[in-house]
């Protein structure tokens, strides 16, 4: 009897330390099919000449990496990548701070608000390009009409095809559309910060603006740095709403490092290198992700 029971108690032990791996086994198989496979198919694309997606190409070494790092193309679309990251990340942080600030300060309309201020966040991309493009548009657009009307403008202003101005009204609109999703996350981390600190403050006689960056700031530097780390990976990597509004144009001046590569694979029909631009971008972003942890992570 005593045998019988310590046979049970060990197959017990044996399936509660099993079950970890029962529950986390199907995701890992999910991960390994859905990332690794297609991963590995790219860099083994990267060493041939292959044109068309599912065509067999010539083996052709690191000629495909070579052009890429010789490539004009690919730098200047670098520069632009940069410069959307960065109007992104300023842009979007000003309007989230600002937002979950106001909303924290008053606790009534807050409840109201979120569900409100997610709204541009929950539309699909799709819907906000032909929005905006309605709102644009040099022909037909409504902005245009407005300003005409007020004769604030004598002519139709065309944004998305200025080669000045169309990055930067992208940039614009995507922030409208993500930084409610901003918002949210750091009027939680608000929300989290006892009173007592800001009370403290006031009765030593801290402005705001002190306050702001005496406490506000360092107690939502966990929040902040995983929202530096995975949105600029997230940002960087934005294709659909540029190909959306403008195709990487006028003239190639929104043509940031992801819709060069789609244009080089499915317009170029040049797989073998848009695969070597892939995996040379992709080591530069895991470098920027192993800097950012080594240096940005919060020290305590």
């Amino acid at each position: 009897m005593v045998a019988k029971q310590t046979r049970v108690r060990k197959k017990k032990n044996r399936i509660r330390k099993a079950m970890p791996y029962l529950l986390v086994g199907p995701l890992v198989i999910w991960i390994l099919l859905t990332v690794f496979l297609p991963l590995s198919s790219v860099i083994r694309e990267s060493f041939y000449s292959t044109g068309f997606v599912g065509t067999q190409g010539d083996f052709v070494g690191f000629e495909n990496y070579m052009n890429v790092f010789g490539s004009a193309a690919y730098w200047g679309a670098w520069q632009k990548s940069l410069l959307w990251v960065v109007g992104n990340m300023v842009v979007q942080t000003i309007l989230a701070f600002s937002v979950a600030l106001l909303l924290n300060n008053n606790r009534k309309i807050s409840q109201m608000a979120r569900t409100w201020m997610i709204i541009p966040w929950v539309i699909p991309t799709i819907v906000v390009a032909i929005f905006w493009q309605w709102i644009l548009n040099g022909s037909y657009g409504v902005l245009n009409d407005v300003l005409l009307s007020l004769n604030i403008i004598g002519e139709p202003l065309n944004l998305l095809g200025d080669s000045t101005w169309s990055l930067f009204v992208i940039i614009f609109i995507n922030s409208w559309h993500w930084f409610p999703f901003l918002a949210v996350i750091l009027l939680a981390g608000l929300s989290g910060i006892p009173k007592e600190l800001y009370e403290a403050s006031a009765m030593d006689g801290a402005n705001k603006w002190q306050e702001f960056w005496k406490i506000t700031l360092p107690s939502l530097q966990h929040t902040t740095f995983a929202l530096g780390l995975v949105g600029t990976l997230w940002m960087f990597n934005i294709f659909d709403l540029i190909h959306s509004l403008t195709e990487g144009g006028p003239a190639g001046t929104t043509t940031t490092v992801p819709v060069l590569i789609y244009q080089e694979a499915f317009e170029s029909y040049n797989l073998g290198n848009a695969s070597a631009m892939s995996v040379v971008t992709a080591l530069f972003l895991i470098m920027f992700a192993v800097l950012f942890v080594r240096f940005a992570a919060p020290k305590d």
